[in-house]
């Protein structure tokens, strides 16, 4: 008799952890973000390191390095060094010293770019979701990287479809961003500002 107990227990407690893995969508990355300690700031750009590639590749000729069309596999390592000029929030649900990194106003700090500071367009898709009897599947588009019509383009899973372009950074570019530390810091999508 008490091993029916133990089972019927074991059911129970598979049945809400079966409930709560299917409501949590792991697509979603709000969440995990609005944890995460961040902090928005305007910056202006000192200098760039470009990978592997020269500056002379920033020209509008950019076809020099990457061929149209071509499919990447990985995303050019840019970095740029750039003074932070002004925070504007920071936040997140600890208090990380963001000074411990060298992000602080009126300091010069190396940032990487998780895309690129060359023209970029992100292209966010939505994966394919399907119903079969009483499972649910959803696809996720996975992240596909090529060089065309002189951007780079990120193809990646999202909740809805957008496209957003960043024109790219130069020497003096003066640019606002939001960096999250989840496992590393790097500047992902920015906005330029005059």
């Amino acid at each position: 008799m008490g091993k029916k107990y133990y089972l019927i227990l074991g059911i129970i407690v598979l049945v809400v952890i079966a409930g709560v893995w299917v409501g949590v969508d792991f697509s979603q990355t709000e969440t995990i973000l609005a944890m995460s300690p961040y902090i928005e700031f305007e910056a202006t750009v000192v200098s760039l390191s470009l990978g592997e590639s020269t500056l002379d590749d920033l020209a509008i000729d950019q076809s020099k390095s990457y061929v149209e069309g071509e499919e990447l596999y990985n995303a050019p390592s840019d970095s740029a060094v750039v003074k932070v000029d002004r925070v504007i929030e920071t936040g997140g649900t600890s208090n990380f010293d963001w000074s411990s990194i060298g992000v602080e106003e009126g300091k010069e700090v190396s940032l990487d770019f998780s895309n690129t500071v060359r023209p970029t367009k992100i292209i966010t898709a939505v994966g394919e979701t399907t119903q079969s009897g009483s499972g649910v599947s959803h696809q996720i588009v996975h992240t596909r990287i090529s060089f065309e019509d002189g951007y780079f383009v990120f193809r990646v899973n999202g909740n809805s479809v957008t496209e957003t372009i960043l024109p790219g950074l130069k020497e003096g570019s003066k640019f606002r961003t939001k960096l999250w530390r989840i496992f590393g810091v790097e500047v992902g999508e920015y906005e330029i500002i005059s």
